[in-house]
């Protein structure tokens, strides 16, 4: 997921939201040789970007704090904010490590906040926001990464299920919704929920693949399983998912074993049921691709291995008549891995909806 695939032509047309016509996009930050579109920075304590242990190589840390509710934000205006309508955002994501958290804190939810400043950055009072809390936990310090999507239906005109509006707004819950999406100046990561209080623990956390979504593009989620050779797998993918397009969609995988045996697989819902010492992220009935080798380095193991998949030729060619425009799908890796007790990997997944 370190290459963006969100184009400069997106950013050019954002502001008179040309974008919200073009089908299946999305952009990540991945903090690739220290970028940081958005500003993004941990709260309350020093950070520093790392080169590598991401998903994969880069990523951004705080140091340990006794904090109560860790927060990741966006510091600049960017690709994560502006008119969210126009843009056609439908989904952001985060992809999470805790290195240290005291166990009795993970239960906290993980909550998306989303500010609109008024206009005046430095005139709090007139700030508002809109807020969903996850029903998933933040991630305890379990030595992986775990990917978050939160969806946020941009189009819709009332405040949508799961959503909260902020408590202080003199406005409904719909027009607070409404006046938040038309100009987003900020978006927020919290560890808890903004309205609880929460006894101080110590953290320290990783962030990487910061990710926006527009009309239905491609975001990842789920856990990827920590490998024989201490890696965990990162899901990854170039272009949009199109039933007519020239141009490929592929989905790759790296820090997978070298020179073994894998598959993509794919179904139209997700879960996260515990499968093989991992998490199968798709729900049955799945579908199986053709067997690839994972390349790499000769013998010994390690994580130099790698798939790659063009999905557009899957649809295009006909193998699955299911797999129509306004169908989303949800992908996922496996592939053999000799030392671990199961003697399987598995990749975290994707989800995308197929543009015409």
């Amino acid at each position: 997921m370190k290459t963006a695939t969100l184009t400069c032509w997106v950013l050019a047309l954002a502001a008179d939201g040309a974008s919200a016509q073009f089908c299946g996009l999305s952009f990540v930050e991945g903090f690739t040789n220290f970028s940081n579109e958005g500003g993004w920075v941990w709260s309350g304590t020093f950070q520093a970007g790392i080169g590598s242990g991401g998903v994969p190589g880069f990523y951004l840390r705080s140091e340990p704090l006794t904090m109560s509710t860790p927060e990741l934000h966006s510091t600049q205006d960017s690709v994560f904010t502006g008119g969210f309508p126009g843009l056609g955002v439908t989904s952001v994501g985060v992809d999470l490590q805790s290195f240290v958290a005291d166990a009795s804190a993970c239960v906290q939810p993980l909550t998306l906040t989303l500010d609109h400043d008024g206009g005046t950055p430095g005139v709090p009072g007139d700030d508002r926001f809109v807020y969903f809390v996850s029903s998933q936990s933040v991630p305890c310090a379990d030595g992986t990464w775990h990917s978050f999507t939160i969806d946020v239906p941009s189009q819709e005109v009332t405040l949508p299920p799961g959503w909260m509006p902020d408590p202080a707004s003199p406005l409904g819950p719909d027009a607070t919704w409404n006046l938040v999406l038309s100009g987003v100046s900020s978006v927020r990561w919290s560890f808890g929920d903004p309205q609880t209080t929460y006894a101080p623990a110590m953290w320290r956390l990783g962030a990487d693949n910061l990710r926006i979504a527009f009309n239905d593009g491609p975001s990842s989620y789920c856990t990827a399983k920590v490998n024989s050779q201490l890696c965990a797998a990162a899901i990854e993918w170039v272009g949009s998912p199109s039933a007519s397009a020239g141009g490929p969609f592929f989905i790759t995988a790296a820090q997978m074993i070298n020179r073994q045996n894998g598959i993509l697989f794919y179904g139209l819902a997700p879960q996260g049921v515990p499968f093989q010492g991992g998490v199968l992220c798709v729900a049955s009935p799945v579908k199986r691709t053709p067997v690839q080798s994972s390349g790499g380095n000769p013998p010994p193991d390690d994580c130099s291995g790698a798939y790659l998949f063009d999905f557009n030729a899957w649809i295009q060619g006909g193998q699955d008549p299911a797999l129509v425009p306004g169908v989303t799908v949800y992908a996922q890796y496996w592939s053999r891995d000799p030392a671990a007790a199961s003697f399987t990997s598995l990749s975290n997944a994707v989800r995308f909806t197929i543009c015409p």
